[in-house]
C-alpha cells in the first residue's frame, strides 16, 4: 500500500506530498492506522514522510527531513545494532560515525531516537554533548534536544498519542506517556551515563569532550550500545577518539560519512569551501584528517621536534623530577640529561587532582600508609620507580614556597620536613610566563620521550593553547598565556625544568640536605 522508494526527494514536491497526505488522513480513521502501522515497521518512512530539519542558511528555513542514502543507510545500521544488543545482555556493541561537518549526522540519529521513543518498545536513550548548552537549551537550535523538538513539535496529534509538550517535556528529558519511553540528556563529565539501564547512550562529538576516556568507559557500565559521532578533534592523533578508531581503545564499529555523500556536492563544491577554509581547517573539518591543527598552539610546531621513542630509567644519568604543585592539582615528570650530548629523556610522568602534597611520597621510594587510597595506575607508576635512585634533583614554582595549609607550611616547607624533598626554584622577579617559554622551545630540538609511561605528557604539549581572541579583540593580548585546562600543570611542571635546567653536571649535583636528616628514618 505504501512505497517508500516512491516518496518524492524533491524538496518542493516532498512538501506537497505531506500535506496530501495529512489531508487525507484527517478524515479517514482506517488510513491513520494503517500510516501508524507503516511508521512503526518502516523508520525511514517515517522519516521521509514526517520528519523536519532548520535549515538557517534556506529560504524557507523548515526543509522536510528527506533522508539521502548514507542516512538510510545509518538508519539500518543502528537497527541492527539495537536489535544484536537486544538479542542477550552480554552481546555488547559500539559503532562509531566518523565524519566531516555538515553532512546531518547529528540530526540524523536525533530523528532516528524520537522514531524509537515513539514507536518502539522499552526504549530509553540518554544523549550527551560536551557542555550542556549543546545538549539542551531553549531557542537554540544547534543542541541535541532542539532537533528532536523541532520534529516532536510538528508531528500531527493523532501520531503523538497523548503526548503533551507541557506534562512530558522537562529540561533535559522527554517522556512517551503511551509507552514511558524517555529520552534524556547529560553533558559531558567522568562519570557520564553511570547509573540506570539505557538501549542506547549517544556522545556527540566526543572528539571534543575533556573527559572523553572516562565517560566512555562509564557509560559502559549501563548500556550495551554506545553510540559516538565526532568530526576529528584538534588534537588529532592524540585523541581518545582516534585511539578507538584504531583499535587502541577497544573494540568499534565504524559508519564513514564524507563530504561527497551528500547530494548536490561535487568538485566545484569542495573548492569553493576550500577556498574559504584555512588549509588546517579544511583538511579536519572537511577531510576528515587526524593530523591535527596548530593553530593556536603554544608548543605544537615545537613538537614535531621531538623523538618520541622508548627511553627507559638510565642508572648512570642523573635524574630530575619537574613538580607543578596548583590549587587543583599536582604533576611531575622524570627527566634524565646526558650532559656529554646535552640531550633530554622525558621517562616518565603522572599527574592526579586534589591530594594532599604528601599523598605523592612513594613515587619517590617512601613507603605507602594507610592515610592515602592508591588505585591500579598510581600503584603501577610506583613499582616502575622502586628501584630508582634516591638523590633526585627537583625543581619546581616558585608559587610552591607560599603558605597552604593551616599550619602555615607550604607544600615545600612539608616536603623538606616530612621526606627531605628539596624543590629548587627561581622566583619570578617580574618575569612573565613567555620568558619561561621562550625557554622552554628550544629543549624540544634535544629530546626523547618515551611514549609508553608519558602519553599524558605527549597530549599536554602538543595541545596546550593560548585563549581564542575574541572577535574584534587584539589576538596579541590574548596569547599572553595558555588557558588552564587538561594541558595545563604536566606543561608547566616541564617549562619549570626549562627554567632552572642545569648546564652541567656539577651544578645537578648542587642539592641542599638537611645536616640532620637520616635517609634510612624512612624504612
Amino acid at each position: 500500500m505504501f512505497r517508500t522508494d516512491k516518496i518524492p526527494k524533491d524538496v518542493e514536491q516532498n512538501k506537497r506530498y505531506r500535506i496530501k497526505l495529512l489531508n487525507r488522513c484527517r478524515t479517514n480513521a482506517e488510513l491513520r492506522a494503517a500510516i501508524m502501522k507503516k511508521c512503526k515497521e518502516d523508520n525511514v518512512f517515517w522519516c521521509n514522510s514526517f520528519a523536519w530539519t532548520l535549515d538557517p542558511r534556506k529560504t524557507p528555513s523548515n526543509i522536510p527531513f528527506i533522508l539521502y542514502p548514507k542516512q538510510k543507510r545509518i538508519f539500518k545500521e543502528l537497527d541492527r545494532a539495537l536489535e544484536f544488543s537486544r538479542e542477550n545482555i552480554d552481546n555488547f556493541i559500539n559503532i562509531y560515525i566518523d565524519k566531516p561537518r555538515g553532512v546531518g549526522a547529528t540530526v540524523t540519529v536525533m530523528n532516528w531516537i524520537l522514531h524509537k521513543m515513539l514507536f518502539d518498545d522499552n526504549f530509553n536513550a540518554l544523549i550527551g554533548s560536551r557542555k550542556e548548552d549543546y545538549v539542551d537549551k531553549t531557542g537554540n537550535p544547534d543542541t541535541l534536544f532542539y532537533k528532536i523538538d523541532y520534529t516532536l513539535d510538528r508531528l500531527p496529534k493523532w501520531m503523538l498519542q497523548g503526548y503533551n509538550e507541557k506534562y512530558n517535556r522537562s529540561s533535559m528529558s522527554i517522556r512517551n506517556p503511551v509507552n514511558n519511553n524517555t529520552i534524556d540528556g547529560e553533558s559531558s563529565n567522568p562519570n557520564f551515563g553511570r547509573g540506570g539501564r539505557r538501549s542506547v547512550i549517544v556522545m556527540d562529538e566526543l572528539g571534543f569532550w575533556e573527559t572523553a576516556e572516562s565517560a566512555w568507559s562509564s557509560c559502559g557500565q549501563t548500556t550495551n550500545f554506545r553510540l559516538a559521532m565526532s568530526t576529528p578533534p584538534d588534537d588529532g592523533r592524540d585523541s581518545f577518539i582516534y585511539k578507538l578508531l584504531t583499535g587502541k581503545k577497544g573494540k568499534v564499529e565504524t559508519i564513514e560519512m564524507d563530504w561527497q555523500d551528500v547530494p548536490g556536492r561535487d568538485e566545484k563544491w569542495l573548492a569553493s569551501v576550500k577556498e574559504n577554509e584555512s588549509e588546517e581547517t579544511f583538511a579536519r573539518e572537511v577531510m576528515k584528517s587526524f593530523d591535527g591543527t596548530v593553530e593556536g598552539k603554544v608548543y605544537a610546531n615545537d613538537m614535531k621536534l621531538v623523538r618520541i621513542e622508548k627511553c627507559d630509567y638510565n642508572t648512570k644519568l642523573p635524574l630530575f623530577c619537574a613538580w607543578d604543585d596548583g590549587l587543583d592539582g599536582t604533576a611531575l615528570i622524570w627527566i634524565q640529561k646526558d650532559f656529554q650530548t646535552n640531550h633530554l629523556f622525558v621517562i616518565d610522568c603522572y599527574q592526579n587532582f586534589n591530594k594532599d602534597i604528601s599523598f605523592y611520597a612513594p613515587f619517590f621510594g617512601y613507603p605507602i600508609t594507610s592515610t592515602y587510597d592508591y588505585n591500579d595506575y598510581d600503584l603501577e607508576v610506583i613499582e616502575r620507580h622502586k628501584y630508582w635512585k634516591r638523590d633526585i634533583i627537583h625543581y619546581g614554582d616558585p608559587s610552591i614556597k607560599q603558605t597552604r595549609n593551616n599550619t602555615g607550611e607550604s607544600c615545600r616547607d612539608v616536603l623538606q620536613r616530612k621526606f627531605n624533598i628539596w624543590i629548587e626554584c627561581k622566583d619570578w622577579n617580574n618575569r612573565k610566563w613567555k620568558d619561561l617559554r621562550d625557554l622552554t622551545k628550544p629543549l624540544f630540538r634535544r629530546m626523547t620521550i618515551n611514549p609508553e609511561t608519558c602519553e599524558n605528557f605527549i597530549y599536554a604539549m602538543r595541545n596546550a593553547r593560548y585563549v581564542k581572541p575574541k572577535e574584534g579583540s587584539n589576538a596579541v593580548q590574548s596569547a599572553q598565556k595558555p588557558i588552564h585546562d587538561s594541558t595545563s600543570h604536566l606543561r608547566s611542571a616541564f617549562e619549570y625544568f626549562a627554567d632552572n635546567e642545569p648546564a652541567d653536571y656539577f651544578m645537578a649535583e648542587a642539592v641542599e640536605v638537611r645536616e640532620d636528616f637520616d635517609p634510612y628514618s624512612i624504612f
